[in-house]
């Protein structure tokens, strides 16, 4: 049994599907647009109704078979992924061992495996062992679990029912009669498989005359594909670009995160300067900032108040800091200013990048 096809199968299979999508949106549109023809001659006669309706649902049409192109190869592969699956597990599933006639105790082999798998179930096997003594047959499960078959029963007896089967080679049927031993009922389906071959025939006929004539049009191709979808992502990517940006510009905490003034090194020196002359604080410098994941610099400067006590200079300086910089992408680091004789040190730290500056706002730093 063969579960995996040739991946031209499945691409059939995928093209036909895009095919058919299009064509029903295609008509389905227009059916819908021809409603309106007389109200479109009365206001613009002069206008082709025709070429007018086909160009609105091309449009649509373009998008169906734009984004059927995009999710192309990875439908093929999960469908080819799924088969590859049910094959390997028809294949290399091992029948339970040990499996003897419950008539006669005889050793038994198996003349047929069957697999079975839903939508949600996981596919599992099932095997046919037929008694190599007295020919009865038995089901039994890959784990071993025999196959519960449970009969039909007759609605007006309750009498399990029995089944024939009559097979005509001329005429390819198979007649399957279900039967109650001991009233009158009777159940008759005959399976006709010349017909279901015909109807199968018909129909891959029609699927193969559908994907000749419209594959080009409807399906595209490697080099069309990429063409449609970096047009419309760039699109998508610009109109995603505006509305992020309207967001922002609607939200207070990134207007103000905007606003913050982005000093470089030399102006922050020139500011916090200007703020400490007038506190006795003097001689500030800078020394080699780092330049790793973020701009951190430190600094030194004098108190030459000499009546000022270590702490009262030292927060002095920190609210001093902290006021100056409140405006701007710089803020004062976590472990404050140390003081040793006088000398006041500390570290200032830069922030750049705009989500940065929008947590500063939203911290309240």
């Amino acid at each position: 049994m063969n579960y995996l096809y040739p991946k031209k199968f499945y691409e059939d299979q995928y093209d036909l599907h895009t095919i058919e999508e299009c064509l029903d949106w295609y008509w389905r549109m227009r059916k819908g647009m021809e409603k309106h023809r007389g109200e479109l001659k009365d206001k613009e006669p002069k206008t082709d109704f025709d070429h007018e309706v086909h160009k609105c649902c091309s449009i649509t049409v373009n998008v169906i078979k734009g984004e059927r192109y995009r999710h192309r190869a990875e439908k093929i592969k999960e469908w080819m992924d799924r088969d590859q699956e049910r094959q390997d597990k028809y294949d290399n599933t091992p029948p339970p061992p040990d499996i003897v006639c419950h008539e006669c105790y005889s050793p038994t082999k198996v003349i047929s495996k069957t697999l079975h798998y839903g939508l949600d179930d996981d596919p599992k096997m099932s095997f046919i062992f037929e008694c190599l003594k007295c020919s009865t047959r038995q089901i039994f499960y890959e784990d071993g679990s025999e196959w519960d078959f449970k009969r039909e029963r007759c609605k007006d007896c309750d009498v399990e029912l029995e089944t024939k089967y009559r097979r005509n080679k001329k005429k390819e049927t198979l007649t399957v009669t279900d039967y109650c031993p001991k009233c009158s009922f009777k159940r008759v389906d005959v399976m006709d498989h010349k017909k279901d071959r015909e109807r199968r025939e018909k129909k891959d006929a029609k699927n193969k005359a559908l994907l000749q004539k419209y594959r080009k049009e409807f399906c595209l191709d490697d080099k069309r594909g990429p063409q449609y979808l970096e047009s419309v992502d760039g699109i998508r990517r610009i109109v995603d670009s505006w509305k992020k940006q309207e967001a922002k510009d609607k939200d207070p905490v990134y207007q103000k995160a905007m606003k913050l003034k982005k000093l470089k090194l030399n102006q922050l020196k020139e500011l916090i300067i200007k703020a400490i002359k007038d506190e006795d604080y003097a001689d500030f410098e800078f020394s080699k900032p780092d330049m790793s994941r973020y701009v951190a610099v430190e600094f030194t400067t004098n108190d030459t108040n000499d009546k000022r006590e270590e702490y009262d200079s030292r927060i002095s300086l920190q609210r001093i800091i902290k006021k100056s910089l409140r405006n701007t992408n710089w803020r004062l680091m976590s472990e404050g200013v140390s003081y040793r004789l006088g000398i006041l040190s500390g570290r200032l730290k830069a922030y750049e990048r705009e989500e940065e500056l929008i947590k500063l706002v939203e911290s309240g730093q």
